[in-house]
């Protein structure tokens, strides 16, 4: 008789922890040493030896990297399933952290250190998205590189963040998320904002500053220049030809004339562009970025909760 309560209570145990939250599971890691920094060689200088070690080493697979355990099981399950659906829709890489600690300066060097330090990234141009919720600081923030700079403006990035803030503040981690993995692929599918037009991304992922001519106002005033250097020279040909017939007139009268020769002059101007531009900052309310320890750029923002 007490086998059997013995087996009851087992299987009632069982039952609870079946349907008791679970902690979030496992990513898989790896451990960085001077002879092996798991990073691409073209990332590393003589001045970032520091910001890699202090850098997590993870296997890009997993895409969520719940570190301050904010998350259950199933919850990063869903969330990795939304995510590889934002990767097959857009080509672009897409990489959740929560952290409890920091060791570095800010939320901002974390996100673009932790994208830069793992594989992540798409093509050539390291296409891609980090969400970072980081407790320590009390900030959410988005790094953005490659193409995603150029996509995801300072009014999106700003935009996406309002779309899981009242959730954040709130606690609710796996709604903040959701909703704003949700909010960058709907930003996705209108296509580059206006405000980045003017934006190109290099085959290494660095943001250019296109100066594009306005070719209806070069036409226009070419057309204004040559009509008024033909009225010039026509009424110039009317004075010569005015002027030779006055001195054949004299020369018949036997008149003797002596004149200073006005030479007539036509200066051309051409406007001097003295707006070099920058390799860096913000363009005309567009994507913000600068370059992480690197020396890859980022666009991006965050947000205190």
């Amino acid at each position: 008789m007490k086998k059997w309560i013995y087996y009851l209570v087992f299987i009632i145990l069982l039952l609870l922890i079946s349907i008791l939250p679970t902690s979030a599971k496992e990513f898989k890691t790896c451990t960085r040493s001077e002879n092996n920094l798991h990073v691409r060689d073209n990332l590393f200088n003589n001045n970032n030896l520091n910001d890699i070690m202090e850098t997590p080493c993870v296997d890009e697979v997993d895409k969520v990297y719940d570190y301050a355990d904010l998350l259950t099981d199933d919850e990063e399950t869903n969330l990795y399933n939304e995510i590889q659906n934002f990767i097959e829709m857009t080509g672009y890489d897409l990489a959740i952290v929560t952290i409890n600690e920091n060791p570095k300066q800010d939320a901002a060097s974390f996100a673009d250190d932790f994208y830069d330090y793992n594989e992540f990234g798409k093509n050539e141009t390291r296409d891609g998205l980090l969400f970072l919720i980081d407790m320590a600081t009390r900030e959410v923030y988005i790094s953005t590189t490659g193409y995603a700079i150029k996509m995801y403006d300072d009014l999106r990035i700003d935009s996406i963040i309002d779309s899981g803030y009242n959730y954040l503040t709130n606690g609710e981690y796996y709604n903040t998320l959701f909703n704003m993995i949700k909010s960058t692929s709907e930003y996705y599918t209108k296509g580059y904002p206006s405000s980045n037009q003017n934006i190109e991304i290099d085959e290494i992922g660095r943001p250019i500053i296109i100066k594009y001519m306005n070719y209806p106002l070069i036409g226009f005033i070419s057309g204004i220049i040559t009509l008024i250097t033909s009225i010039i020279f026509y009424n110039t040909s009317r004075l010569k030809i005015k002027v030779s017939s006055t001195i054949s007139y004299l020369k018949n009268k036997n008149i003797t004339t002596k004149s200073d020769l006005l030479v007539n002059s036509i200066v051309t101007h051409h406007l001097r562009n003295t707006d070099t531009g920058s390799s860096g900052g913000s363009s005309s309310g567009g994507s913000s970025y600068h370059s992480s320890s690197s020396g890859s750029f980022h666009g991006g923002g965050g947000r205190g909760f």
